[in-house]
């Protein structure tokens, strides 16, 4: 029985694997393509403009573009990186705010301080008596 499951299980990891590998070749392709066009369409721009100015302005009208389309990039990643961390700060500080709030519901309300301090130290003292009766009765014996 265990033979069997494990040979159908088998059958299957090895069709969702080619799926994978069929899936990651078609985005090869595709990404062969879209590279391929989009060189083309900078050639294509470069032609363009080298027919309108001089070719030494044409390449540098399409580097500025590029710088220009870098430097977006490089803004909105930058922007999106201070979000998330904002957003992680947030929920660290919403985090901390429940602990704290659990803490003083325990603790009986605000000043848990002291209160936390004397719960701790009855219970070292009820540890230290159970574990001091313990060591007392193998004495005895």
């Amino acid at each position: 029985m265990l033979s069997f499951l494990s040979s159908l299980l088998q059958s299957h990891v090895e069709v969702q694997v080619n799926r994978g590998i069929k899936g990651l070749g078609t985005i090869a392709v595709v990404g062969a393509m879209l590279l391929t066009a989009y060189i083309a369409a900078v050639v294509a721009l470069a032609l363009f403009l080298a027919e309108r100015m001089s070719p030494w302005a044409a390449a540098a009208f399409i580097a500025l573009g590029f710088a220009l389309m870098a430097g977006l990039i490089l803004l909105f990643v930058s922007l999106k990186n201070d979000a998330d961390k904002r957003a992680e700060e947030a929920a660290a500080r919403a985090r901390q705010d429940t602990q704290a709030q659990m803490l003083s519901a325990l603790t009986g309300g605000e000043g848990g301080g002291k209160q936390a301090m004397v719960i701790a130290a009855i219970a070292g003292l009820i540890l230290s008596s159970l574990l001091g009766k313990g060591d007392d009765e193998d004495g005895d014996a």
